[in-house]
């Protein structure tokens, strides 16, 4: 399903969601691609909305060590456990400053498949400063669009050591660095369950609100 044809099918959709779970990590600092010591923490979670379309929501604050400063300026993300490529479209994105992304490369970790980064652009350049300093938080709802929707879990979204499916990426890291993080692999996580829609909803309409 296209982006064009998925931004038509989710005006409609009323969520009917069963059993969601909350997945929180910390980022691997020990697998980032240029060891600088920049950080993160967060949790996302995945419920399926109706059909072929979920909603995958994700909070990440910027745990970077003050000596590191710099700023969390994008994160891409993809599922492992689809049989088909997955669509994703932002739906809501606090700071407003991070825009879709689409498909994106992240660098020799490989291909992604949607995200929010400055300028809607993972590896691209440009001031940071739009993106999280230290100790700043963002969250971020995206539609997704798979024919594996029904099935789709939030532990899908971390992948593997071999294979993340989050990637976070750093740049005006002291001395002008940058970095890209992944999430750890699964046995690294925190399981939160939520029942039924009405923890998600909560969730959501807070966003809304600010």
């Amino acid at each position: 399903m296209n982006r064009m044809i998925l931004s038509g099918a989710v005006l409609g959709l009323t969520a009917s969601v069963g059993m969601a779970q909350v997945v929180s990590f910390t980022g691997d600092v020990s697998a980032s691609a240029e060891m600088t010591g920049a950080n993160f923490s967060g949790s996302l979670e995945y419920v399926h909305v109706a059909g072929e379309i979920g909603r995958l929501s994700i909070e990440l604050t910027n745990i970077t060590p003050l000596n590191v400063s710099g700023f969390l300026t994008g994160f891409i993300f993809r599922s492992d456990a689809s049989s088909n490529s997955i669509d994703a479209l932002l739906d809501f994105a606090d700071p407003a400053s991070f825009l879709n992304t689409g498909p994106q490369l992240g660098g020799g970790f490989g291909t992604f498949e949607g995200g929010a980064a400055l300028f809607g652009s993972f590896l691209g350049g440009g001031s940071p400063a739009g993106g999280l300093a230290g100790g700043q938080s963002g969250t971020f709802d995206f539609f997704i669009s798979s024919d594996s929707a029904a099935t789709l879990t939030s532990a899908d979204f971390i992948g593997t050591s071999e294979s993340p499916g989050l990637l976070v990426r750093f740049r005006g890291l002291s001395g002008g660095g940058s970095d890209m993080v992944p999430v750890p692999a699964p046995g690294g996580l925190a399981l939160l369950g939520l029942g039924g829609l009405g923890g998600l909803g909560g969730l959501l309409a807070t966003r809304r609100r600010r």
